[in-house]
């Protein structure tokens, strides 16, 4: 017991340098700027009320918001807030603001009778770092206080921000997984439920190729395809704490949204903020700089 209370202290709160978390910071920030600059909420405004079906965070208002305007400032806002927030700016205003409005941007297309299930997790990535101490190194805010040096600071506070966002981004998968056994059972892992997904997919999406056609014509390959969709995301939850587990978990489940991408159409570009997070940025950001590689950095993120 005492063995893993100690390891699982050692999960969370391993001394970590302000500058890996702030590393973190930049990267996360500087990707979902890019990832959802073309965003445009405005369109909403215009649907009919009858299909106002609000989740339960919108109950507060009174009907879908129908004045454009407002909405097209809210965005402008928030990725200017992205921005300010990824160089370290009035940090703690501008990562409040992000995960503020990230929350009612993101939230607002789900209140429309359809659930989309990419942009939940950068809400929840957004409101870790508005709590964290993201932003006591490599920021504007540290370098208009001319303060000491941050990157000798090492202490739990900058771990378990990117460790809580890593199990949340890895236990959005085995969700994924453990939802099609629970609701579906084994006739989920069949070749057939498969080829009617890769086909099925062709009449309400355009795949930049036919790829899914084409392997739909093998049962075989159908049949793979199932078990291991749900063998790699069911992976997720024994990968938080094996690292070589979680290594091929994580390219299991890249390789897979991207056959996802090729095969339906559909694109998983704001997880690619998740899979951000596992790499060893302090490690890049010692090498670009001609430094010596920390201590610290000797245990991966990942």
């Amino acid at each position: 017991m005492t063995n893993l209370c100690q390891n699982w202290h050692r999960y969370w709160f391993t001394p970590e340098t302000a500058e890996q978390l702030a590393l973190v910071r930049v990267v996360s920030y500087g990707l979902l700027f890019a990832i959802y600059l073309p965003l445009d909420d405005r369109g909403w405004t215009q649907v009919s009320p009858v299909f106002w079906m609000p989740i339960s965070a919108f109950h507060f208002l009174s009907g879908p918001p129908r004045n454009a305007a407002t909405i097209g400032v809210l965005q402008i806002l928030w990725k200017a807030s992205l921005v300010t927030s990824a160089i370290g700016f009035v940090s703690r205003f501008s990562m409040a603001t992000a995960a503020a409005l990230g929350f009612f941007l993101l939230g607002l297309p789900n209140c429309f009778g359809k659930i989309h299930h990419l942009d939940g997790f950068p809400v929840l990535l957004l409101c870790i770092l508005a709590l964290s101490r993201c932003a006591d190194a490599l920021s504007v805010d540290r370098a208009l206080r001319r303060g000491r040096e941050a990157r000798a600071e090492v202490s739990p506070r900058y771990r378990w921000p990117v460790r809580l966002a890593q199990t949340l981004f890895l236990l959005v998968f085995f969700a994924a997984g453990w939802a099609k056994l629970r609701n579906s059972g084994l006739a989920w892992m069949t070749a057939t439920n498969m080829r009617s997904i890769w086909l099925g997919e062709l009449f309400t999406h355009t795949p930049p190729t036919r790829l899914g056609s084409f392997l739909a014509q093998s049962t075989w390959l159908c049949q793979f395809a199932a078990v291991a969709t749900v063998i790699v995301e069911l992976s997720a939850l024994p990968a938080l704490f094996v690292r070589r587990l979680r290594a091929l978990t994580l390219v299991g489940l890249f390789g897979l949204q991207v056959l996802i991408a090729l095969m339906l159409g559909v694109y998983f570009t704001p997880h690619l903020v998740g899979y951000a997070l596992f790499l060893p940025w302090e490690r890049y950001y010692t090498k670009l700089r001609g430094y010596p590689t920390p201590a610290s950095d000797r245990v991966s993120l990942s």
